[in-house]
């Protein structure tokens, strides 16, 4: 008889194809996962962006009206969605600010980025405070912990790019700092903050490694990048390139990736070959190849617990979602249970439950 489950999570799965989310509650002891609802969302759901408080999630849909979808996430982990409003972007991602006052899209078809505020946005007003033009292939962006910088991903370019945020009064604004050139032919595609702010991490989506660039906490200024080894079990593959059109053999083709609360380990997707890599971070904040192994078909979204000792993972060709045990001392990866969820499964969310 199995023990029963002690919720301490939520997890909640986009399934792009089905227009819902997948909603669950996690046991992290036991590393067990026990289904709540599917709920309603919007045609080809994918990213989401939950407020640091827990309390609010954002989404994104793409279909043939844009829209952005809030709820309020329950103590209990239910969702109850509060808006749905049309926007003119269709978004490849979307952030939220720490302090739950503005929304950051990238756009890949229309290569542009989105500035709005989050409190018209809820009240139907889809129209954004800003947008940038020009930033093609516009993949990620993400905002630092402080508040003052965004950084956004430019795939189709080879360029990461920096802002600092202006505000004045109920308006904001992005300022263009600088850009970074990634290697020729890299495809930057998502971008994650190291928990001290040191290092910024960009994944190759056509390269299929990953450079890890310093940055000075309190400038928000980058330095001069490096790139990390190459996985064996995909060094076989050719490099990628912008879809469409599709390849016509096999080429990488890497997505998302994580980094460890303790900053020692950053993991990747990469979807020819099926595959989730774990990078060891040295002392000098060089990555080293470590492991690999082998998860859902096509994996497109990853989710570290907040203590990182867990990780989520979706595949676009997939109707499961798997969930490994992350060893804290090699990073390694141990399947730990698999759930169903609906079709084109691609953004997960794990945020702990206000009443565990």
């Amino acid at each position: 008889m199995s023990t029963a489950l002690s919720p301490t999570h939520l997890v909640t799965v986009s399934n792009a194809e089905d227009g819902d989310l997948s909603v669950y509650h996690l046991d992290a002891a036991q590393a067990r996962l026990a289904p709540i609802a599917r709920t309603p969302a919007g045609s080809v759901v994918m990213p989401q962006a939950p407020t640091h408080d827990g309390r609010q999630l954002y989404v994104a849909t793409r279909g043939t009206q844009p829209t952005i979808v809030g709820y309020d996430i329950g103590a209990d982990g239910t969702l109850t969605q509060r808006f749905s409003t049309p926007i003119d972007a269709s978004l490849a991602y979307l952030s939220v600010d720490r302090a739950g006052r503005l929304l950051f899209g990238a756009s890949y078809g229309g290569s542009r980025l989105f500035v709005w505020d989050a409190k018209r946005v809820e009240s139907g007003d889809g129209a954004p405070l800003q947008f940038i033009d020009r930033i093609q292939n516009a993949h990620s962006i993400i905002v630092s912990d402080d508040d003052r910088y965004v950084y956004a991903a430019s795939l189709g370019s080879d360029r990461v790019l920096f802002y600092g945020i202006a505000r004045a009064g109920e308006e904001a604004a992005l300022i263009a700092r600088g850009e970074l050139a990634t290697p020729a032919g890299f495809g930057p595609r998502h971008l994650r903050l190291a928990p001290d702010g040191a290092t910024l991490y960009v994944i190759g989506e056509f390269h299929g490694t990953i450079l890890a660039i310093p940055r000075d906490p309190v400038t928000g200024e980058l330095g001069e990048p490096v790139e990390s080894d190459l996985a064996p079990s995909i060094a076989h593959l050719a490099h990628g390139a912008p879809r469409p059109p599709a390849p016509t053999s096999p080429v990488i083709w890497a997505a998302d990736l994580q980094v460890s609360p303790d900053g020692r380990f950053v993991f990747a997707t990469e979807r020819t070959a099926n595959r989730l890599i774990t990078f060891r971070v040295d002392e000098n904040r060089k990555l080293h190849y470590a492991s690999c192994i082998e998860t859902e078909p096509q994996p497109r979204g990853i989710r570290l617990s907040p203590d990182g000792s867990l990780l989520a993972a979706s595949g676009e060709l997939s109707t499961s979602i798997s969930l490994y045990r992350v060893d804290a001392a090699t990073g390694a990866l141990t399947p730990a249970t698999r759930i169903e969820c609906g079709k084109g499964a691609n953004w997960i969310e794990i945020l702990p439950l206000r009443d565990a």
